[in-house]
């Protein structure tokens, strides 16, 4: 079957300018033109480009999306690879909602809100040694005490 602009516009729920977008593109070729020299796409067209909007929903910029579609790179691999970014910015998010939460909880001042940052940043080993640190310092080495031998 033969689909015009706005056919496949319809058909995918994109706006008849996205689809002429991603038909400049390249990202999905017309398999032809009418005699008024309009652009005609066929069932593979379709596929392609509910492929196409599906993976920019998915956040996949265009070139990328490009290598896909041509055959350069499998999508399962761009997909882990993906989800391993985002899995990343979410731990960067969470971390940003609990220093937040933090300080709106405590009506912290603007000296606070810096330390809670600063703290935040921290790796795991960081804060562990300055937590043993602290102890240390306040509580001296003795036997008994967290982190000290004997417990």
């Amino acid at each position: 079957m033969r689909y015009s602009i706005g056919e496949l516009a319809r058909r995918t729920g994109l706006t008849i300018k996205a689809v002429r977008f991603y038909s400049d593109r390249g990202l999905v070729p017309p398999s032809g033109r009418n005699t008024a020299g309009q652009r005609r796409y066929d069932d593979a067209a379709l596929a392609r480009l509910g492929l196409v909007r599906t993976l920019r929903e998915l956040g996949l910029d265009l070139a990328t999306i490009r290598r896909i579609t041509d055959g350069e790179v499998e999508i399962a691999d761009i997909a882990a690879r993906h989800a391993a970014a985002l899995e990343a910015e979410i731990r960067v998010l969470r971390l940003r909602q609990a220093v937040l939460t933090a300080i709106a909880g405590r009506g912290s001042t603007t000296e606070e809100t810096r330390l809670v940052h600063e703290l935040a940043q921290l790796s795991e080993v960081e804060r562990q040694h300055l937590i043993g640190e602290f102890l240390a310092e306040a509580l001296g080495d003795r036997p008994g005490l967290a982190g000290s031998p004997g417990r």
